[in-house]
């Protein structure tokens, strides 16, 4: 089996080691959680080791009053590294795993040396959704945290071909997704989109697509989920664009509310600029939605589906222009194609059910890391 994150592997000195009354567990499971799908995905990995059999304990990193220093990269990073590193430490003295498990790339950087097996679980590495010079020492952590891991658990296999050289075997883990409910028999003339950061979530594209598209699609309406309204008419008044007729607001919304706007849903529309995976967007497959997509960046696996389900849906750059046509395009359909269309992608998103992710966690992950 792949090295047990040997001593002296570390960077910053020192074995870390469980206290003398620390209470055992098979994994313990550090998560940086700094979304809400990464969150969402932490817990149901929780609860799926759990399901295969083995003990686990989450611990969530808590950044504190640092988290102000969060503005831009590298030194996000180094903050949430920073934090990650003193949650592991103070779970170790009063947890004493048999394997660790670091919930994204950035929860691993500064992690100090351990005596116990490690996987790292990630949506992309650093050296590839943080690019250039001034990235250089997340790089050159990543690279020897991933080549002293027993395993790396990317969510895709776009991303587990960009992991850096000597890496640890991969296997491919994805987050899971299942549907969340019956759709409506008769789905609504409904796009929905999901902008929590309007410039990466390319919310200026989105709107710009829907503006141009609009007077083609009648009784359609917008609802954007994930951004305020303030922050997001301060994003398009940035960009030069007014409001459309049609749009609306939905702002920050539980789980469960935003699953319940997918299943009645006709469209999920996506202008990201860059996605390390596409969480929404494939629960908008799972829940039946047409998914209109831009050419993001990115190791983006729903754009991957897209295309397989329906290249004519899928714009070829980030211009509003092909995004709108690609939407009317998708308003267009057939019933009889809506039919096919959502058939194949539910069979698509068999893979990433969680009976599915559960039994690989089982067969491969638990058995390299518990021995």
């Amino acid at each position: 089996m792949r090295g047990t994150a040997r001593a002296g592997s570390g960077a910053s000195g020192g074995t870390a080691r469980a206290g003398s009354g620390a209470s055992a567990t098979d994994v313990l499971l550090l998560s940086l959680g700094t979304t809400i799908g990464l969150r969402a995905g932490d817990h149901a990995l929780e609860s799926m080791i759990r399901q295969a059999g083995a003990s686990v304990e989450l611990v969530r990193v808590r950044i504190g009053a640092t988290g102000a220093l969060r503005r831009a990269y590298p030194v996000t990073d180094l903050v949430e590294a920073v934090a990650a590193r003193r949650a592991l430490i103070g779970a170790l003295r009063r947890i004493s795993p048999r394997a660790v498990i670091f919930s994204s790339t950035t929860s691993s950087l500064l992690t100090p040396r351990l005596d116990v097996p490690y996987a790292v679980r990630l949506d992309a590495p650093a050296r590839l959704n943080r690019p250039g010079a001034r990235n250089g020492l997340q790089h050159a952590l990543e690279r020897r945290r991933m080549h002293d891991a027993t395993l790396v658990l990317p969510f895709s296999g776009l991303a587990a071909r960009a992991l850096p050289p000597g890496a640890a075997p991969a296997v491919v883990l994805p987050q899971p997704i299942a549907p969340s409910g019956a759709g409506a028999p008769e789905r609504e003339r409904l796009v929905v989109a999901y902008t929590p950061d309007p410039k990466a979530k390319g919310l200026d594209i989105v709107v710009g697509a829907w503006a141009k598209a609009k007077a083609d699609l009648a009784g359609a309406r917008l609802e954007v989920f994930g951004v305020e309204p303030e922050l997001a008419r301060g994003h398009l008044a940035r960009h030069g664009l007014q409001e459309p007729a049609g749009l609306h607001w939905r702002g920050r919304v539980a789980p469960d509310e935003f699953r319940a706007a997918l299943r009645r849903a006709r469209v999920f529309l996506t202008g990201a600029r860059w996605e390390d995976f596409g969480f929404a967007q494939l629960e908008a497959l799972a829940d039946g939605a047409l998914l209109v997509c831009a050419a993001t960046g990115g190791p983006f696996q729903a754009l991957v589906h897209a295309r397989e389900l329906a290249p004519e849906l899928c714009a070829e750059d980030l211009r509003p222009e092909p995004l709108a046509g690609a939407l009317r395009r998708a308003f267009a359909m057939s019933e009889p194609e809506l039919a096919r269309y959502r058939t194949a992608a539910a069979e698509l998103m068999a893979a990433y059910r969680p009976q599915a992710i559960g039994t690989l966690i089982a067969d491969r992950v638990l058995p390299a890391l518990l021995g």
